[in-house]
C-alpha cells in the first residue's frame, strides 16, 4: 500500500494476502495500479507444481526441440501430489479481476519458471477467474501497458508493430488452444511456429535445429543408465 501511495505504479509477485478485499482492490484500481501477479510461483505451494503434476509435460516435442535436455529435463520431470485447492492461482485470478474491474491493470508474468510453456499456464491459471477473453487481453493489453509500450504493441491496430500469434484452433472455445500457434508475426516477418521457418516475405529455412532429437532423448539409453543419462 505504501508503495502505490508513494508513486510505484506496479509490482511484480503476488501479495501475502488471500483473498484481496474489496478496501485493497478498489484503492489498487483508484490508484491505476500493475499487479503483476507470477501466478506460476503464487502463495503457499508454487502453482507450476500443479502443471507439472498435470500432465507429461516433459514429452512435449517443441519444449525438447528448443530447450537443452539436461537444462529442462530434470526439473520437468517432477511429480507433486496434493489436493488441488492448495494451489492459490484460481484466489490470485479474482484479486486480479477485481483490481481491473477497479480501474487498475493486470499483467502475466512466470517469474522464469517453465521456459516456453510457463506464460500458456499464466494465461490458463488467470482465465479460470477472467474468463478466456479476459486472460487474454492480460496477456496481450494489460503487458503492453505495464512495459509502457501500448503505442506499440498489446492490440491489433493501424499504425502499431506487427507482432501477434496465428493459431490453428479458438482460445475463446478453450483456452489452452493458446499453445495450438500455425504462425508467429515478429517485426512483420511471419515464422513458421514449430521449426521458426521464415514464410513470409521471404522464405527461408530457420537451419539445423539447435539441440538433439528429441526422440533421442526420450529413449531409456538417454534416460537411464546411458553415458549420456541423467
Amino acid at each position: 500500500l505504501s508503495m502505490i501511495m508513494d508513486g510505484q505504479t506496479g509490482w511484480e509477485h503476488p501479495l501475502g494476502y488471500l483473498p484481496l478485499y474489496s478496501d485493497a482492490t478498489r484503492f489498487f484500481g483508484a490508484a491505476e495500479a500493475v499487479y503483476s501477479v507470477t501466478f506460476a510461483v503464487g502463495m503457499g505451494p508454487w502453482n507450476q507444481e500443479y502443471w507439472w503434476a498435470e500432465s507429461d509435460y516433459y514429452d512435449d516435442e517443441k519444449l525438447l526441440r528448443w530447450m537443452p535436455w539436461r537444462s529442462f529435463l530434470p526439473h520437468a520431470r517432477r511429480r507433486a501430489l496434493r489436493p488441488e485447492t492448495d494451489y492459490s492461482y484460481p484466489i490470485l485470478a479474482e484479486a486480479v479481476k477485481d483490481i481491473i474491474a477497479a480501474g487498475g491493470h493486470g499483467a502475466i508474468g512466470a517469474h522464469g519458471q517453465g521456459h516456453g510453456i510457463a506464460p500458456h499456464w499464466e494465461v490458463w491459471m488467470a482465465a479460470s477467474a477472467m474468463g478466456p477473453l479476459g486472460a487474454l487481453k492480460l496477456a496481450s493489453k494489460e503487458g503492453a501497458h505495464f512495459l509502457g509500450v501500448s503505442d506499440d504493441l498489446g492490440t491489433l491496430e493501424v499504425g502499431k508493430l506487427a507482432d501477434f500469434l496465428v493459431l490453428n484452433s479458438n482460445p475463446l472455445e478453450d483456452i489452452r488452444n493458446t499453445t495450438d500457434i500455425q504462425y508467429v508475426m515478429q517485426g512483420g516477418v511471419l515464422y513458421e511456429a514449430d521449426t521458426l521457418d521464415e514464410v513470409w516475405p521471404e522464405q527461408s529455412p530457420y537451419g539445423v535445429y539447435p539441440w538433439v532429437d528429441a526422440d533421442a532423448i526420450r529413449s531409456d539409453e538417454r534416460r537411464i543408465g546411458g553415458g549420456d543419462g541423467l
